[in-house]
């Protein structure tokens, strides 16, 4: 639970269950057209406000802020005090408003309580949409309904004052148009000295009702470990029940299930012991016909995707050697080989729109080629030596190449070679001068003669980006370089979207230009720290190596292999194990 009470207006959260989220300013602001209430992809509320005897609770009245599962509120209006307690309980499709006024008076005090909501029912790729809207009420009940959707508020003993309107407004510049249906009224009796709380709940039809446990794993160090329970919450937070169980790509707005961004991301959700969860969402994937881009939650237009295949072999991999996946999972692994085209050179090709830089053509891509080395190197497959001569095409003097185009630009990309441990510790000298900024890694070389600090994958630094150059140093050696892209990474959980991970800021100024949680970002430094930092490498559901950096110090805590659980205390002297669980436990090189 984060305590805020500085640069309210900066910093803003969101709060979710497997249904929804709601996304606010931390002083009390909806600021932008991806704020309010939203069940992926649609949005239904575009904010709400408070009025307490005439008194507006607002950024005059919030006094400090707490964050976590909650966004708690606590305001000064007149002579109350009022906690405004904001939740996503597992059980409602919405979430509810809980507000707890303190009279600290020597004499009873009266409450009157406005609760005005600003409905927007709309698909996230519309900013106005079509439709007239139809209001119900009842006994502490308002329905509004447009476009077969329905967002219901309810609470006890509310009245309803009915005064609709529409009103046209402009959060962040852009033009919203939303329907106030009326206002919902409480009075509340507070004695002296006590106090009285009111709630009200808004809800969806189509609920999503299940239950994603939070996970116990954790790290105890001083500089790493508030970033490590960061990122395991916000991949929970970004985890939904629409077609499935999916993991979408970022809050705010990247709301389907991103295949590439999905598999990087369990890579850390399976370090961090949510095993039963990743099985679902790879089981939601190989019911898909082959291996597309995205399990898009509102349909519409599949891209090129030439990196999808690999990736779900190298998740399921992790998830099969920590704990089991199905036949179904194992099958689908196999079928991705389907994917798999080579030249006589031993040469992936593929779709030259088809890899993570989506805004570029980057045809014979190493990134791609790297990755399906990897997939095959796990499955054991005899084409293993064919991609290691076709990655060889990619060593030009002391450098690896981004692609085998003309002119290839010098990119980030190699560094996925190199955490793989495909290539020499020789070339990680690029890593660390080109694309090392005081922000994280460059996605392209500061001598590029395209570099644009502030280009999407033209030199911006993403993240995923810095978590592959911290896993590519640690994988060569080079342990304090990636100890320092690791504490890059950390220090934008306190910024913007409070607990979340970014998805790409300014090379130089270091300002954000995407979402504020991205889920790949979460997962990369979960997976880093676990299977780079401190070594830990699961053999089998029944095996463990642990082979930790000289700069791992620390307590890992309820680390899961299998369905037991280690505690490990790290240090100068290596690793002691802490507890006795049923496991083999090689250290170091031991096999």
């Amino acid at each position: 639970m984060y305590s805020l009470n500085q640069d309210l207006s900066k910093k803003y959260g969101v709060i979710s269950n497997l249904h929804g989220f709601l996304n606010r300013h931390f002083d009390t602001g909806f600021k932008s057209k991806w704020s309010g209430y939203w069940v992926p992809p649609y949005k239904f509320l575009d904010y709400y406000a408070i009025k307490i005897n005439g008194v507006w609770i607002n950024e005059s009245t919030v006094r400090n802020v707490e964050y976590g599962e909650k966004m708690i509120f606590h305001h000064k209006a007149g002579s109350l005090d009022v906690k405004e307690i904001v939740e996503t309980p597992d059980q409602l499709p919405g979430f509810r408003i809980s507000l707890e006024i303190q009279n600290n008076n020597s004499s009873k005090k009266a409450a009157h309580i406005v609760v005005e909501p600003a409905v927007d029912i709309r698909s996230k790729s519309e900013d106005i949409a079509e439709g007239e809207y139809s209001v119900e009420t009842g006994k502490g009940k308002l329905s509004v309904s447009r476009n077969d959707k329905k967002l219901m508020i309810s609470g006890k003993d509310f009245k309803v004052e009915k005064d609709s309107q529409y009103k046209t407004h402009y959060p962040g510049g852009v033009e919203q148009e939303c329907f106030i249906p009326g206002r919902v009224i409480f009075r509340e009796e507070v004695e002296a000295e006590s106090s009285s709380t009111a709630e009200v709940e808004f809800s969806t039809s189509s609920g999503s009702f299940g239950t994603l446990e939070s996970s116990d794993s954790g790290f105890e160090n001083i500089k790493l470990g508030q970033g490590f329970s960061a990122a395991v919450r916000s991949m929970e937070n970004l985890v939904y029940d629409r077609k499935g169980k999916g993991i979408i790509a970022g809050h705010p707005w990247f709301q389907n299930y991103w295949s590439r961004d999905t598999y990087w991301t369990l890579l850390g959700l399976i370090d961090a012991g949510h095993f039963e969860l990743s099985h679902e969402i790879l089981e939601n994937f190989a019911e898909e016909e082959g291996f597309p881009n995205q399990i898009s939650l509102e349909g519409g237009q599949q891209f090129p995707n030439s990196d999808a295949a690999p990736l779900f072999v190298i998740a399921a991999d992790k998830l099969r050697r920590h704990w089991k996946i199905s036949e179904k999972i194992e099958d689908k692994m196999e079928e991705a080989f389907h994917e798999l085209e080579l030249d006589e050179n031993g040469v992936v090709e593929h779709d030259p729109e088809g890899t993570w830089m989506d805004t570029l053509e980057r045809p014979s891509a190493v990134d791609i080629q790297a990755l399906w080395l990897k997939a095959a190197e796990i499955q054991g497959l005899s084409l293993q030596s064919n991609l290691e001569e076709g990655l060889e095409e990619f060593i030009e003097n002391d450098r690896i190449l981004d692609s085998l185009g003309d002119n290839p630009s010098l990119t980030i990309n190699p560094a996925i070679a190199l955490m793989f441990d495909q290539a020499s510790e020789k070339y990680m000298e690029d890593i660390n001068a080109e694309f090392s900024s005081r922000h994280g890694a460059r996605t392209r070389s500061v001598v590029d003669p395209g570099y644009d600090a502030s280009g999407y994958h033209t030199g911006s630094v993403w993240g995923l980006t810095t978590g592959w150059a911290s896993a590519a140093n640690f994988q060569q050696g080079k342990d304090v370089q990636g100890m320092n892209f690791l504490e890059k990474m950390k220090k934008y959980i306190m910024r913007e979207q409070v607990g979340g991970f970014h998805e790409v800021v300014d090379a130089e100024e270091g300002h954000l230009m995407g979402c504020g949680e991205q889920a790949w970002s979460a997962g990369m430094y979960v997976h880093v720290i676990d299977s780079y930092l401190l070594g830990i490498e699961a053999i089998d559901s029944e095996t463990v190596r642990i082979n930790p950096s000289d700069l791992a110090e620390g307590r890992r805590v309820q680390k899961r292999i299998g369905d037991e659980y280690l505690d490990i205390e790290f240090g100068e002297d290596g690793f002691e194990v802490l507890n006795s669980p049923d496991l083999e436990i090689l250290r170091g090189e031991e096999q």
